[in-house]
């Protein structure tokens, strides 16, 4: 389970459900501040997850699945939103307002009015596995016969 960490307690409602809904085999990434629940999303780790979609698209390492579906729009309007949202996610940068300041840079999709939730989902999700794959405190909880780019991990790998 991966969700942000942020003032909304989004994790936090998550690990509720998963509770809730008796839920056994699952395990959610701690990346918050101190280690709380969740994912941090600071400006560098939006670089990063952007960086890893753009990499994944361009490598054709990403598609959408033969069974895919949703709950709320027919496919192909599902799919157009994805390909619209992952279209309009860019690098804004904001010259300083002083002298001495800084240039801004903002990764998002949420130009005129737009939304960048499923883009944020599919980054979430694409560095939530690199991380979970990659760092040692998640071992435990990795299946020994993992696929990994150099073959099979875990026992094996």
């Amino acid at each position: 389970m991966l969700g942000r960490s942020n003032l909304a307690f989004e994790s936090q409602h998550l690990l509720h459900a998963v509770q809730q809904a008796n839920i056994k085999n699952w395990v959610s990434l701690s990346e918050g501040q101190q280690n709380s629940l969740g994912w941090l999303t600071t400006a560098e780790r939006k670089q990063a997850m952007c960086l890893l979609v753009r990499e994944a698209l361009s490598v054709g390492k990403m598609a959408i699945a033969e069974d895919f579906f949703s709950i709320e729009l027919a496919k192909t309007e599902a799919k157009m939103r994805i390909r619209d949202e992952l279209s309009s996610y860019c690098v804004v940068t904001e010259a300083p307002k002083t002298t001495f300041g800084k240039v801004r840079t903002t990764y998002t999709g949420k130009l005129y009015g737009k939304q960048d939730d499923l883009a944020i989902a599919i980054q979430l999700s694409l560095i939530g596995c690199q991380k979970f794959f990659q760092e040692p405190r998640y071992r435990n909880f990795r299946a020994d016969d993992y696929i990994t780019p150099n073959g099979l991990g875990g026992i094996m790998g």
